[in-house]
């Protein structure tokens, strides 16, 4: 008997097709309950991205984000979409979100492009095409709006709303066109900070400065945008002359020095040499692999590290630690016989309480005709989700201990096989004469992957390959 699933329904509909095809977010969220419900999932939710289009941002698509939050609390097991451009459009953000629906095992269905899924080798062929496809044809309809923005531009006219300008210019109407021009009401607050910035050169001090001085009006992020945007010196685009000026070209050229300055390098080291553990280390929060990154030190050395790229790339998990490479070899090297050893225990202790399960024989009849009866309790709303949880968790349980299958001592075995092939005696000393790659391959070859720990970055658990 299979759990019930609980289904997050996602929809989108761009401003553009909804006055092009009369598309509305109310007819797909119409249809896909429907769809739920004759599937027998139940529905918690649904998360709507109105006037967004599939290749916007994944930071600027608040529905996704709020749909995220509720897939890594283990709240949803299926997101249901109409069509998989209503889900994406480009294949990176893709795979980013794809990445935590697989760290939370939640699945997602296309209601109306069945053949679109990751279960089937031509389920993840079409998946792929399509998503190359619908880029594409985005991408295509970008360049043309690009053309047609470059022509606007060399004439002046303005491209973008008021929303997208930045600190201390608006759009307004100028000799029957629209056209970039000073705000008046804050152009003074422009002229201080500029002032203040090239006096004392810090963003942070001249925030706070014109915070103090004019009330809380200005922003870390529009200070960003004075110190690298082109229209503060009246130009983009090759348009010299495109707005009004706050400062000087020279003035500009001597803020991106400053800049520069400000900005801690970090030198990429050149060599070729391979990180050992690249996609072992796992995240504890997203269930992401960590990333490979190096730096290199004063002394010279290069200092080889993993870190969680959901965390550094765009701040959707909050697993902020790195695991250092050094560090997490020497620990394999002296710890590994025993972490096998002690799995290899577990196996058997665990082996045997399976077994000593199949000889009482419980009546797994008895359990399936009870979760029957939950389930039905549940989708009549009798019973809270958290009562549902808990009740189906033990019952499931209980029918596992009944499916005891006569091969589990193969699968034992199976496991610490490969192992146990590799970790010969002395196995530490002949690692240490291979080169880098050779040692690259051993760990890949002998590990699955490595749960570290959330509070200290250290290695937790170990999984070996099968």
């Amino acid at each position: 008997m299979s759990k019930i699933m609980r289904c997050a329904i996602y929809i989108r509909v761009s401003s553009a097709e909804q006055v092009m095809h009369g598309k509305s977010l109310e007819a797909q969220l119409r249809f896909l309950t429907d769809y739920a419900v004759g599937k027998g999932w139940k529905v918690i939710g649904h998360f709507a991205d109105e006037g967004k289009t599939a290749r916007k941002e994944l930071k600027r698509r608040k529905a996704i984000k709020e749909l995220l939050e509720h897939v890594k609390c283990d709240a949803v097991d299926v997101i249901l979409f109409w069509k998989m451009d209503r889900w994406f459009r480009n294949v990176a953000d893709f795979y980013k979100v794809q990445d935590i629906l697989d760290a939370h095992n939640c699945t997602w269905v296309a209601a109306a492009e069945p053949s679109m899924n990751l279960d089937t080798r031509e389920g993840r062929l079409n998946v792929n095409i399509m998503l190359s496809i619908n880029q594409n044809e985005t991408d295509t309809t970008s360049e043309r709006i690009k053309f047609v923005n470059e022509a606007s531009v060399k004439q002046g006219k303005a491209i973008f709303g008021n929303s997208s300008l930045p600190f201390g210019y608006k759009v307004a109407l100028v000799d029957d066109a629209k056209r970039i021009v000073k705000d008046e009401s804050v152009a003074h607050i422009v002229n201080d900070a500029f002032e203040y910035y090239f006096a004392h050169q810090t963003k942070t001090g001249t925030v706070k400065y014109i915070n103090t001085k004019y009330g809380n009006t200005f922003t870390i992020n529009s200070m960003l945008k004075m110190c690298t945007h082109t229209f503060y010196y009246g130009s983009y685009r090759e348009n010299d002359s495109y707005c009004p000026a706050y400062i000087t070209k020279d003035q500009w050229n001597l803020m991106q020095t400053i800049n520069e300055r400000n900005i801690k390098e970090h030198k990429a080291q050149k060599s070729c040499e391979p990180f050992l553990f690249p996609g072992i280390f796992i995240c504890p929060l997203c269930g992401r692999r960590l990333s490979s990154n190096k730096r290199i030190r004063k002394s010279g050395t290069c200092a080889r590290y993993y870190r969680c790229p959901n965390h550094y790339s765009n701040r959707m998990c909050d697993y902020g630690k790195v695991i250092n490479e050094t560090t997490a070899e020497t620990y394999l090297l002296e710890n590994l016989d025993r972490t096998l050893d002690e799995q290899r225990q577990i196996y058997i202790d665990m082996l045997a309480e399976k077994k000593k399960a199949e000889k009482k024989a419980p009546d797994k009849t008895k359990y399936q005709k009870e979760l029957d009866r939950l389930n039905n309790m549940y989708q009549k709303g009798r019973i809270t989700e958290e009562k549902y949880d808990s009740e189906y968790d033990r019952l499931k349980s209980l029918i596992d201990s009944c499916q005891m299958t006569e091969n589990t001592e193969t699968r034992v075995t199976k496991a610490f096989c490969r192992a146990e092939q590799i970790l010969v005696e002395n196995w530490q000393e002949t690692y240490c004469t291979l080169p880098r790659i050779a040692r690259q391959a051993f760990w890949r070859n002998l590990i699955e992957g490595i749960d570290v720990k959330e509070d200290c970055g250290m290695i937790k658990d170990i999984h070996f390959m099968l």
